[in-house]
C-alpha cells in the first residue's frame, strides 16, 4: 500500500519521540494502533458493502434481461410459423 522503508519509519519515531516525549510516546503509539485497526476495519466494511450493492445491481440487470427474452420469445413466431399465445 505504502512504500515505507525503514529509514522513512526511523525518521518517524524519531521525530514522534521529540515531539511526544518518552513519556507519552507509548500512548501515542497504542492510539495510533487503535484508528489504524478503525481504519482498516471501516475499509473492509465499506469494501464489503460495494461488493454486495454490485452483485445486487448484476442480479438486476440479468433479470430485466430474462425478462426482455421472455417478451422476445413471446413474440417471436415458433418453427411453425405461429406466434406463441398465452391462454389464461
Amino acid at each position: 500500500m505504502f512504500d515505507i522503508g525503514f529509514w522513512e519509519l526511523l525518521l518517524i519515531a524519531i521525530v514522534s519521540l521529540l515531539v511526544a516525549g518518552p513519556e507519552k510516546l507509548p500512548e501515542l503509539v497504542r492510539d495510533a494502533g487503535r484508528w489504524t485497526r478503525k481504519l482498516r476495519r471501516y475499509v473492509t466494511q465499506a469494501k464489503y458493502e460495494f461488493e454486495q450493492q454490485l452483485r445486487m445491481d448484476e442480479v438486476r440487470d440479468f433479470t430485466e434481461q430474462v425478462e426482455q427474452m421472455d417478451k422476445l420469445m413471446d413474440v417471436a413466431p415458433d418453427k411453425h410459423g405461429n406466434t406463441k399465445t398465452t391462454d389464461n
